[in-house]
């Protein structure tokens, strides 16, 4: 059984029940498990993947606010839930090597036979129906492929037409740092584009796993929607801490951050 380790940091693990939390870490009262979730404004800043414009979601799904943290999503599922662990998994059977869907022909070793005999499927991106952003939003929203999240951060080394922030954070109308309902400052990446001003914020959230939360204001972890072919347990995720970000790999059962993008 192939085993992935999740380093957790002792300085950023705050425990906590996702089932009794009616409101996100900074204080939204989006974070329900079963309710609806605000539309956020779509934002241009200038990103142009593949000849289509992505514009990027003004906050994270489940927030109401670029600074809220937001919901945190399995890979392929598209509600939170209060465990986030390969046993409650609802794309696998119970361990990392027991997918039931999306998983490479050429990866057969990761596939359930017992439950899905013909193999597996091919599939490496997300359809609608499993896409939380589109299933929570519906019209053109989704979440980001893995190659629009690279684009994404190829626009730290545009100096001249971009302004990147990659650890501030946010003030109050009296002047202080915001902090999430756990005290910690919400620290995140601002991205600019310098001719328009338009900007987009992605809180340092962490991750969950299990009912854990580890690392708010520490790391921002935010799913897209392509699986790694080598390792099909594994999805691309946009990663950042401190002066780093870049596109990373994450195994499918943790609750990650979803920021939306709307497609033109």
């Amino acid at each position: 059984m192939k085993n992935h380790l999740f380093y957790l940091s002792l300085a950023g693990l705050v425990m906590f029940s996702l089932i009794s939390c009616k409101k996100d870490n900074a204080g939204s009262n989006a974070d329900e498990l079963d309710g609806e979730v605000p539309v956020p404004e779509a934002v241009d800043i200038g990103l142009v993947v593949n000849g289509k414009t992505i514009k990027w979601a003004s906050f994270n799904l489940g927030a109401s606010r670029e600074y809220e943290y937001g919901n945190y999503y399995a890979w392929g599922e598209t509600k939170p839930k209060s465990e986030y662990s390969w046993v409650t998994y609802s794309l696998a059977n119970g361990y990392n090597d027991q997918l039931i869907a999306y998983c490479p022909k050429e990866q057969s070793s990761y596939w359930d036979y017992s439950s899905k005999p013909d193999g597996p499927d091919g599939d490496l991106t997300l359809f609608p129906t499993d896409d939380a952003a589109h299933v929570k939003l519906g019209g053109k929203w989704r979440m980001p492929t893995q190659e629009e999240c690279t684009a994404l951060l190829a626009l730290r080394e545009d100096a001249e037409n971009y302004k990147w922030e990659p650890w501030t954070f946010i003030l109050d109308e009296k002047g202080d740092e915001i902090r999430d309902a756990n005290g910690n400052v919400v620290r995140g990446l601002r991205i600019t584009q310098l001719s328009t001003g338009n900007s987009i914020f992605f809180p340092a959230a962490g991750n969950v796993e299990n009912a854990a939360l580890s690392n708010p204001g520490v790391y921002g972890y935010y799913w897209s929607s392509s699986i790694v072919p080598v390792v099909p347990d594994n999805a691309y995720a946009l990663l950042f801490f401190s002066g780093n970000s870049y596109t990373d790999n994450r195994a499918r059962f943790r609750g990650l951050s979803i920021r939306p993008v709307w497609e033109e």
